[in-house]
């Protein structure tokens, strides 16, 4: 009897903590004609893959630090679907999209400027960080991609 017990209360535990390390956020530059565009894939533990557009996709790690702050932060922000739209001018030929995905929802586009200290400004500081060291780790697999944001 005592062992049922036991086991009652270290299964949601080791549930919690398989979901938890089972978070994926999808970063996504759409690219544009001149440049290629990527996907970065990450989770909480800092695995990451990188998809570029015109190369293949590699395995790598980010500083946790940074995946713990960004799911941190998607999750005080709560739902993306509530946050505002926003539009900016862009070239046709040179404009790019930044998106990020998270429990089955998108992010507005957060390449476009954003209310300092908004919700859409962290989460562009967070894409940023996280686009700047998948660059770092594996630069090759995404040189042809523009992973700036607005500041």
């Amino acid at each position: 009897m005592r062992s049922g017990a036991v086991l009652s209360v270290l299964i949601p535990l080791i549930l919690m903590a398989a979901d938890n390390s089972a978070q994926q956020a999808i970063i996504e530059n759409t690219g544009s004609t001149n440049a290629a565009g990527v996907k970065l894939i990450v989770n909480r533990s800092g695995a990451a893959e990188v998809q570029p557009r015109n190369a293949e996709s590699r395995k790598t790690t980010v500083d946790q630090q940074l995946t713990q702050r960004l799911f941190e932060d998607l999750n005080s922000i709560g739902p993306l679907s509530v946050l505002p739209r926003t539009h900016c001018m862009k070239s046709v030929s040179f404009g790019t999209a930044l998106y990020i995905e998270y429990n089955g929802e998108r992010s507005p586009d957060l390449s476009c400027p954003a209310t300092a200290d908004s919700k859409l400004a962290i989460l562009q500081k967070d894409v940023r960080d996280l686009m700047a060291a998948a660059h770092a780790s594996h630069s090759s697999n995404i040189r042809n991609s523009r992973i700036d944001v607005s500041r």
